[in-house]
């Protein structure tokens, strides 16, 4: 085959007619085959040799290669000869590979002719593939043969049949294609057209691979027959034997589940096969009615019964079709065949293709042909073994009687069953022992289990197949309209339109979605036809496009050319929706997927219905994920409530969703139609009830359809072809693009965008699905399933609700759920009012400013207005909404300017834009900005706030019309009523006695245990486990320290919780008592009756009433009142009542009686009061994780210290803003809250509140930029002076960010100041009046009085919740170690603010009244008098107060005023105008001071003695007005002073802040003191309070400090008044210091004993005096070591700077001067530093010194070789060096001296006298030390080659002369003069060790050490002398003896103090006294 010819032919018959013979099933002759092969490897043999002597050059000049018999024979001549070269081989380069490729072959054969290859291959399209492969009328049979074979349905069986024909045909191809490939020419052997060509020989082979086919085809059909005659002998032999087996095959259980699989989705594979011919290659005809037959296919959904009827024919026509296709394409191909074509049809060429008509190469046809064979395969596929089948299972009907047939044969199955159980039990014990037997295999068991797992999973798969379609019928028909909207708005077209109607019409009218599915099918069907059609390329857009000319408007040339009209030509297929694309596929993808989506939608409806029926189930009543969820799962968990919201979201919040998607179409568009939007909302919103919403619903969702279809043909607009443009683009309209972008016109320029109306869409469904919902409210079962949307009544008095709440109370927490109730339903309201406030003030505007007055009110009176009734409450708040939406609606009206008319209003009025924030917020339309006068504020302007605050406003009113709400109210109700005894907890006023007990029991309890202390054990064993357990079992270890690690942190965890909550221990206690109060309360609030009431009878009884009392009117009336609405006792009645039991008892009483129920319940081991919500709620906190037990310690910790939580936050916002807006606020806290006793009034808290408000507002006034300061912002914002800046008015980004966390924390403090009862404590003591103060008076002096006087302190006209009962009585003191001071400061300010309010009274009334009578200016006098003598009044009593809590707290004082001593000392830079970069060090060294620096000392210093004498003195006047005068002059210093000293601002000078914030400190504990007043007694040092190793070494470190000690003894004893003398005052303090440091060691010897006899332990000897030991050989040696490693280890390379030489001759003047710097000094890198260390690997001495550097330590100088000055010398000086020189008898010096420059230092010279010769005088290598001597390095000199000598000249260029110096064997070499130099820099110690680097070894030495030596000589020396001193047994006596001159001191007894003192000097004047004292004390 490779070279047909007649040698080649035996071959070819041989094989062929093996094959033929092999395939008929004949045996072949072992005898015959044998001799076959032998003569066939004779024949190759002598094949071969022939083709080798032919190779020769004799034999191919007898016979040319070129000769007919050569060709006919196939002998070819691989190789030429040369006569003139023979030993050439030259190559025949006129043949073919297989020219060489069939030697080889026959010498393959030769070896292995006794090899057959038998192939069992089958492929179905081999016919085709050769009739296409090669193209002839021959090969057509084939094609029309298979064809019809594949027609035929049992087409294997003719297959089988006409295999010998194929055979036949086959072998006859084979041979003539042979004859046709021998190398004959055409007159030779002629071609037959068509039929007979000649052709490649590799054509044969592949035919001959095609052949193999039909032999092995013919061979199994003989095969087949032969067995099928053996099968029907041996059946008619054999008998049949039993039944087959029951069981499957697993094989066939998988081929049945494959076969069902197929059958379900092998139209789908037709389906991919159809688009995959429609749009592979060029697009034609043929291809554009296949996608015509697919989009027929996918026309199911029109009518699907219809559909299902005639699919069989439809599948007939494709394959009739397509067989059509195959035999034209084919024919076409042949050549007379084109011309026939358009002589029938008169078509011409271009046409023709189109049609699909086309001549095609091999490769092409065999595309053209095998895709549609491939596709034509597929359809018989289906057609013939999956339609009938697929029928049946789409068939609802059938499935519906199957259902029906299959539950008769259960029931027949059933009633079958009751009669075998019988047998069944029978056939049960035969199988007994089977089933032994299959257990005992592991396999069978382990099979069994992985077939229940496997069953599992598909169990698990079907539920979750079920699920996902669910989920996709809920949402299917959102996903097609969505998608499809999104294509129309994507693809703006005249086809398009029709989709955008249709879903516009069918989403509000849920009727016409089916018929809007059908509709969008066939149209999506058309469109897709067309746009396939306008591809074909006899179609010319440039035919019918039209060309605009331009004409004259008033539109800019340039904007004018950008239209469709003049951009290009107008193809007016385009406004229809047509036009050229490639790829097409790309181009029909939306409309593809589009159809494939409706195509999926009627599916997944089809699939629901299909399997409903099959499994008997009903739709859902309510479309939910969750279907076993209903209302009344909502409050059973945190999971069950998530899910409830997953199924009805939209069912609750859906009306709310559609109002925010609305405000999201006005915020996205502002334009015209936004407006007409916010019109609608507007219109909407005004019905306010739901109900009267759902009635205008309907109209709202028509208005949505139609604007959103007159949008899309605006989108649309005219058609460009005729060339008319739009009347307001003439000459005459005054419009802009801006203005018609804005209105929304269509335009050619400016085209609408098209995106806007997607978010129309997103409203109109949310609209259409809300009036489907408000359909669905109506439904019984979907109430019963979602319940009911029905809102509360608005005339209900939420305070007062005394019917059934339908919800469960959540107040207490019992859940996480009821922990997110109380956030949502409790808190939201706070966090409402704080998104108002944000967005009030981040956009500036008029409008904005609404936000804040509105956030203002609801924050001052917010709290009252949540318990008045609904209506009122949704009356505010629904004027709240509608200012937001006016707001929202007024931006977007005033968008046309912004965005329409920004050009006039930037030029006119500017002004405007500032005031309403005017900036365009919407991309594309073109807006200025170059003017710099007028900057648009585009930060400032949208709606985004605004939206976010309508979502959290439409939230909130949800939250005011849900019945949970009313839990809230009934708390905040039972809140204000126990808050109404104004902080008198009866928690504290347990009587003493119980008290004592209580604590004598707690003393012998053990105390509790801390959480390491409860792990100790575990920690110990788990240590244990770390550190001892084996080597070998490494994880182990890692675990155990792992473990070690985790319950280390939780047991710090639980510490640091257990810390927090004892720091708030006083605040949970009062939370948990008033928790449970209020719970009771609550319950009684919702019975409609008080407590009080259901307790009358029992407190008659106890205190012994008479019955009689029970019938008074009194209590009848309480009994009648209580029947009423009213949730509380109405005043008259509680005023009888009071009135009738305290004529028997006493009011406190009462009041205790009334109270101490709870706190039986939460003291008591059996509670009598119990309740199932507190308990569960109980058991909720304290199994909690440990991490929300800390956030809940973090919270409880805050609220218990939330009064400095707001002064931290009000002096950080000073910090940051540092203006005098802010100033007011901290000063009034130093000087008023703080200082108020026993807390800041309410007064002070609402001025901080209204004050805070009003700040706020002016910062937001002056924010708006049309001010002048505002328009150069970036350049005055760092000016310290500017009066913006220090009032604090900037313009600046986040100005009011820390206003509002002040605010937010006022406000906190006051909601816990309400529930404690300390809010209204001024109104309270107001309105008494004058009667109070006489009561007062009596109360002070008369003692208890009877309850009926009692009783007239009391307002009778005031409510319940502000009745305010005083008892005159003494308070029962606190038993609490903790609160010892509070009760003293509450008993105090007790009868000193009564006492107050008396002297303002009677001052204030008779100074007014006298001023009013003197002087005609009396009301100034008046309001001067107003504000001075309340001021007057509150110092006074703050220095005269009747009882004082007494503390000290001093030395923290003392502590805060050091640390901002040292605060000033190392940032001393920060209060220097220049001096940041400079340090203390540098500026001491220079004498240079900062002046601000210098007074802030100066002032620290002052102060703290200051504040020492007043201590002393104890003098709290002095200590007010210090305290005074020290706010004052500090924050007029820190704010306006130093800002302009150092010219930065405070807010930016971070030291400062620091300094200021630790000065806070101490103010506040200043006031402290003030408030408490100083202590009586001042007693010794704070450090002597305690004896042991901590007191004792830092009072020694105390005493170490200079001057400290002596300063503070000299002013204690100038402030101390004393009868002492200074020398006396002295001594006594010495002598008690020495006493109490005798007294640590003796109180460290008795916790740490040491028995007699027994020597020292090891671990006090080697523990101290190897410690003693190594302390003393440090300092010895810390001088060498120092030095020595300062620069090793911590040393920095300091490199040279500069490196300079000089050359000399005997001193005259300098021959050469260079020096080297900058790029010159270069270091090494690392090669070149290795082969440097290389060089000197032998030089032992060498390396010795070079392991002391490293590479950076070592420069190399590059010097220019030529001098860089002149030489100039005189004549005769040149004259007499020349003749020095000449004599070789005297010396003459060279001197060369070179100069080293480096940082801060100096290396300065080195000069030598060499008289040598020149190459051993240049310092190759130089060593710059620390020093200032820079030395030549003798060890790599020594040793040097010569080569490193210098080479001089002396060049003269005209009268100028200069030396020129040259090194030889330079290391790096170059090409110029020059020298080389390599410095080896010593490392210097760092700058922050340099002070004690520069005394050197003997000054360290001289200076350290030798001190420290004289110090610690002193401590071994002379301890002889002070034994009589020092070694004291007791020193008790003693210190007593000191304690007591302190005291007597301190009162006063002066005379008794010298007495005292006399005595403790004759103590120590006399040892045998002092012996005696100090004697251990004896029983």
């Amino acid at each position: 085959m490779m070279v047909p010819s007649l040698t080649s032919a035996v071959y070819f018959f041989v094989f062929l007619g093996l094959c033929t013979w092999w395939s008929c099933c004949q045996a072949f002759d072992p005898l015959i085959f044998s001799c076959l092969c032998v003569l066939m490897a004779i024949f190759s043999a002598g094949h071969l040799i022939g083709l080798y002597l032919y190779q020769l050059q004799f034999f191919q000049e007898v016979v040319p290669p070129e000769d007919f018999y050569a060709r006919l024979f196939g002998v070819t001549s691989l190789t030429q000869t040369n006569c003139s070269s023979t030993w050439m081989i030259i190559k025949n380069q006129k043949l073919y590979w297989y020219h060489h490729a069939n030697p080889i072959l026959l010498l393959v054969m030769y070896y292995t002719l006794a090899t057959l290859i038998r192939l069992w291959l089958q492929e179905p399209i081999v016919r085709i593939a050769w009739s296409i492969t090669y193209h002839s009328w021959l090969t057509f049979v084939l094609l029309i043969w298979s064809c019809t074979l594949w027609m035929i349905r049992d087409r294997r069986k003719y297959a089988m049949i006409s295999s010998p024909f194929m055979v036949f045909y086959g072998n006859l191809l084979l041979i003539l294609q042979y004859i046709w490939s021998i190398q004959l020419n055409n007159d030779e052997l002629p071609e037959v057209s068509g039929f007979l060509e000649r052709k490649e020989p590799g054509e044969l082979a592949s035919k001959i691979l095609f052949t193999i086919t039909f032999w092995l085809l013919l061979r199994q059909h003989l095969t087949e027959q032969k067995a099928l005659r053996l099968k029907e002998e041996e059946e008619k032999e054999e008998e049949e034997e039993g039944e087959e087996e029951d069981e499957q095959d697993i094989m066939k259980v998988l081929g049945n589940l494959v076969m069902a699989m197929l059958i379900k989705y092998w139209i789908y594979v037709c389906g991919g096969m159809f688009f995959f011919v429609s749009f592979e290659g060029t697009i034609v005809m043929y291809k554009i009615i296949y996608m015509v037959l697919f989009l027929f296919l996918c026309d199911f959904q029109v009518h699907y019964e219809w559909w299902r009827k005639i699919l069989k024919y439809f599948w007939m026509s494709v394959v009739v079709y397509t067989m059509l296709v195959l035999i034209f394409i084919y024919t076409y191909q042949f050549e007379s065949f084109p011309g026939l074509w358009k002589n029938m049809t008169g078509l011409d060429e271009r046409k023709l293709e189109d049609l699909g008509l086309k001549q095609f190469s091999v490769g092409d046809l065999f595309t053209r042909i095998f895709i549609p064979t491939s596709f034509l395969l597929v359809c018989i596929l289906h057609l013939h073994y999956f339609h009938d089948q697929f029928l049946q299972i789409t068939d609802l009907k059938a499935v519906t009687r199957r259902v029906k047939k299959g539950k008769e044969e259960e029931k027949e199955d059933e009633d079958k069953e009751d009669g075998d159980d019988d047998d069944d039990d029978d056939e049960d014990n035969e199988s007994e022992g089977e089933e032994a037997t299959d257990l005992r295999n592991k396999w069978h068991l382990v099979i069994d289990r992985l077939t229940v797992l496997f069953l599992k999973f598909l169990e698990y798969f079907h539920k979750m197949q079920v699920f996902v379609w669910w989920l996709l019928e809920l949402h299917i028909i959102k996903i097609v309209s969505s998608y499809i909207i999104w294509v129309t708005v994507k693809e703006v077209s005249l086809f398009n339109f029709v989709f955008l109607i249709a879903w516009a019409l069918a989403l509000p009218y849920a009727q016409f979605r089916p018929l809007a599915s059908s509709i969008c099918t066939v149209w999506t069907c058309v469109i897709i036809v067309c746009k396939m059609l306008y591809q074909l390329t006899s179609i010319d857009p440039k035919t019918f496009s039209s060309n605009c000319t331009l004409v004259s408007t008033n539109v800019d040339l340039e904007e004018l050319k950008t239209s469709v009209l003049y951009s290009g030509p107008v193809d007016p297929a385009e406004w229809v929706g047509l036009r050229k694309s490639y790829p097409l596929l790309v181009y029909l993808r939306n409309n593809l997927l589009m159809l494939a989506i409706l195509a999926f939608e009627v599916t997944i409806y089809r699939h629901q219905e299909y399997y409903r029926c099959r499994n008997n189930l009903t739709t859902p009543v309510t479309k939910t994920i969750f279907h076993d969820i209903t209302r009344a799962h909502l409050d059973d968990g945190l999971v069950n409530c998530v899910k409830y919201f997953i199924n009805y979201f939209f069912y609750k919040f859906g009306l709310e969703t559609c109002f925010l998607l609305s405000v999201n179409v006005i915020g996205q568009r502002m334009d015209f139609y936004a407006m007409i939007h916010a019109f609608w909302l507007i219109a909407v919103l005004y019905r306010r009830r739901r109900k009267a919403i759902a009635e205008i619903w309907p109209k709202y969702c028509c208005f949505l359809a139609c604007i959103i279809t007159f949008q899309y043909f605006l989108c649309i607009g005219i058609p460009p072809a005729p060339c008319k443009d739009y009347p307001w683009r003439s000459g005459n309209a005054n419009f802009n693009s801006n203005i018609i972008k804005w209105l929304y016109f269509p335009d050619f320029i400016v085209r609408p965008n098209p995106v806007f109306l997607v978010y129309d869409f997103m409203l109109l469904l949310c609209a259409s699905l809300q009036r489907q919902t408000f359909e669905d409210e109506n439904k019984a079962a979907v109430r019963i399933m979602a319940g009911d949307n029905v809102e509360i009544c608005m005339n209900l008095d939420a305070a007062s609700f005394s019917q059934h709440n339908p919800v469960p109370d959540f107040i207490h927490c019992r859940s996480y759920l009821d922990m997110y109730k109380v956030i949502i339903f409790s808190y939201l309201f706070w966090f409402v009012l704080t998104i108002i406030f944000i967005t009030g003030t981040t956009r500036i505007s008029i409008f904005c400013m609404g936000y804040l007055v509105a956030c203002f009110y609801f924050l001052l009176f917010g709290g009252d207005l949540l318990l008045k009734p609904i209506r009122s409450i949704l009356r505010y708040w629904d004027w709240l909404i509608a200012y937001n939406v006016f707001v929202i609606t007024m931006k977007n009206i005033l968008s046309i300017g912004a965005c329409g008319y920004i050009e006039s209003l930037i030029e006119n009025s500017c002004w405007v834009i500032q005031a309403f924030s005017l900036a365009c917020t919407v991309k594309g339309y073109h807006i200025p900005t170059g003017n710099l006068d007028c900057k648009l504020p585009s930060g400032e302007a949208g709606i985004i706030w605004d939206s976010i605050c309508f979502a959290f406003l439409l939230l909130q009113r949800r939250v005011f019309m849900s019945y949970y709400f009313l839990h809230v109210v009934a708390d905040i109700k039972a809140s204000q009523i126990l808050a109404s005894r104004s902080g008198n907890y009866y928690l504290f006023e347990t009587d003493s006695e119980e008290e004592e007990e209580e604590e004598k029991k707690e003393e012998e309890e053990p105390r509790k245990k801390s959480a390491f202390q409860c792990n100790k054990r575990h920690l110990c064993s788990l240590i244990l486990c770390c550190f001892c357990s084996p080597l070998d079992n490494i994880i182990k270890r890692i675990f155990n320290i792992l473990k070690f690690t985790w319950v280390l942190f939780l047991a710090t965890l639980d510490s640091f919780t257990a810390w927090l909550n004892s720091i708030s221990r006083e605040h949970i206690d009062i939370s948990t008592v008033l928790r449970i109060e209020r719970c009771m309360l609550t319950r009684e609030i919702k019975k409609q009756r008080y407590m009080f009431v259901n307790q009358i009878p029992k407190l008659v009884q106890e205190n012994h009433l008479p019955h009689s009392f029970l019938k008074t009117d009194a209590i009848k009336s309480l009994a009648r009142i209580t029947a009423c609405s009213c949730c509380f006792v109405h005043t008259e009645a509680f005023t009888s009542l009071t009135e009738a039991v305290c004529s028997h008892m006493s009011l406190e009483f009462l009041t205790l009686r009334c109270c101490r129920i709870s706190y039986l319940w939460y003291s008591a081991p059996h509670r009598m009061f119990r309740d199932d919500e507190l308990e569960e709620s109980e058991k909720f906190y304290v199994g909690q994780p440990r991490v929300l037990l800390l956030i809940y310690a973090l919270y409880n910790t805050l609220v218990a210290r939330s009064e400095m939580v707001c002064y931290f936050v009000i002096i950080l916002n000073h910090m940051i803003s540092a203006s005098m807006i802010t100033l007011v606020l901290p000063i009034l806290i130093f000087l008023w809250a703080m200082l108020s006793v026993p807390r800041p009034s309410k007064r002070f808290w609402m001025t901080a509140i209204v004050y805070t408000e009003v700040a706020i507002v002016i910062k937001y006034f002056f924010q708006f930029g049309f001010f002048p300061w505002n328009k150069h912002v970036d350049y005055t914002k760092d000016k310290p002076y500017h009066p913006p800046n220090i009032i604090g008015i900037e313009k600046k980004e986040g100005y009011v960010h820390y206003d509002l966390v002040q605010l937010l924390a006022l406000f906190f403090h006051r909601s816990i100041l309400k529930c404690h009862g300390l809010w209204d404590e001024d109104e309270k003591g107001d309105s008494s009046g004058n009667k109070e103060d006489t009561d007062d008076e009596l109360s002070l002096t008369g003692g208890r009085r009877d309850s009926s006087a009692s009783l007239k302190s009391v307002n009778l006209a005031a409510s319940v919740e502000s009745i305010h009962v005083h008892f005159p009585e003494q308070q029962t003191a606190i038993r609490r170690k903790s609160s010892s001071s509070i009760s003293q400061l509450s008993h105090r300010s007790s009868f000193s603010s009564h006492r107050s309010k008396r002297g303002k009274f009677h001052a204030f009334a008779f100074f007014s009244k006298s001023c009013v009578i003197k002087s005609h200016c009396g009301l100034c006098c008046f309001r001067t008098l107003q504000v001075y003598v309340p001021i007057r009044q509150f110092f006074y009593n703050l220095i005269h107060p009747d009882y004082s809590a007494v503390t000290d707290v001093y030395v923290l004082m003392f502590l805060a005023d050091t640390v901002d001593f040292i605060i000033i000392v190392f940032g001393f830079w920060a209060f220097g105008k220049h001096s940041a970069a400079a340090d203390i060090t540098s500026s001491l060294s220079e004498d240079q001071v900062p002046e601000a620096f210098l007074v802030m000392v100066l002032i620290q210093f002052g102060t703290m003695v200051v504040d020492r004498a007043l201590y002393l003195k104890k003098t709290v006047m002095g200590k007010v007005i210090f305290q005074v005068i020290l706010v004052f002059g500090i924050h007029f210093w820190m704010f306006f002073i130093l800002p302009g000293v150092t010219e930065r601002k405070f807010s930016q000078n971070t030291v400062a802040q620091l300094w200021y914030f630790v000065k806070c400190v101490y103010f506040g504990l200043s006031a402290y003191q003030i408030r408490c007043g100083y202590p009586t007694r001042v007693l010794g040092n704070f450090l002597t309070k305690s004896y042991n190793y901590v007191n004792l070494f830092l009072f020694q470190g105390f005493r170490l400090v200079p001057f400290l000690t002596e300063l503070r003894a000299v002013m204690d004893w100038v402030w101390t008044d004393t009868t002492l003398s200074l020398s006396s005052w002295i001594c006594v303090e010495d002598i008690y210091a020495h006493i109490f440091i005798l007294k640590c060691w003796r109180e460290s010897e008795k916790r740490y004993p040491q028995p007699r006899g027994q020597k020292k332990k090891k671990v006090v000897k080697y523990g101290m005096g190897g410690m003693i030991i190594v302390l003393l050989i440090c300092i010895v040696w810390f001088p060498l070591l120092f030095m020595s490693l300062i620069k090793s280890v911590a040393g920095i390379t300091n490199k040279p700077l500069d490196v300079s030489i000089t050359i000399t001759l005997g001193g005259y003047q300098p021959i050469f001067t260079m020096s080297a710097q900058q790029n010159q000094l270069k270091s090494l890198d690392p090669n070149e530093f290795n082969e440097f260390m290389r060089s000197y690997r032998g030089n032992t001495a060498a390396l010795q010194f070079l392991e002391g550097y490293a590479r950076e330590d070592i420069t190399r100088a590059d010097l220019e070789g030529n001098s860089n000055s002149l030489w100039t010398i005189s004549p005769p000086s040149r004259q007499k060096m020349i003749d020095g020189l000449r004599d070789l008898n005297a010396e003459f010096s060279l001197v060369i001296s070179w100069t080293i420059q480096r940082y801060k230092n100096m290396k300065y010279l080195v000069f030598h006298f060499f008289p040598r010769i020149l190459e051993e005088v240049y310092p190759y290598y130089i060593k710059a030390p620390s020093d200032s001597l820079a030395k030549p390095i003798k060890q790599l000199l020594r040793g040097m080659s010569p080569d490193h000598g210098k080479h001089v000249s002396l060049v003269k260029n005209t009268s100028e002369e200069w030396w020129v110096l040259d090194q030889l064997g330079k290391r790096h070499k170059t090409s110029n003069e020059s020298l080389e130099l390599f410095i080896f820099s010593d490392k210097v110690s760092p700058p922050s060790l340099g002070f004690l680097a520069g005394y050197g070894i003997m000054g360290l030495y001289a200076s350290v050490v030798l001190v420290i030596g004289k110090f610690v000589r002193e401590f071994f020396s002379g301890i002889s002398h002070s034994i009589m001193f020092e070694e004291l047994p007791n020193v008790d006596r003693i210190l007593k003896l000191c304690t007591d001159i302190f005291l007597v001191r301190e009162t006063g007894e002066l005379e008794l103090e010298e007495d005292l003192y006399a005595k403790l000097i004759f103590l120590y004047r006399s040892p045998e006294t002092m012996i005696k004292w100090t004697r251990e004390k004896t029983n």
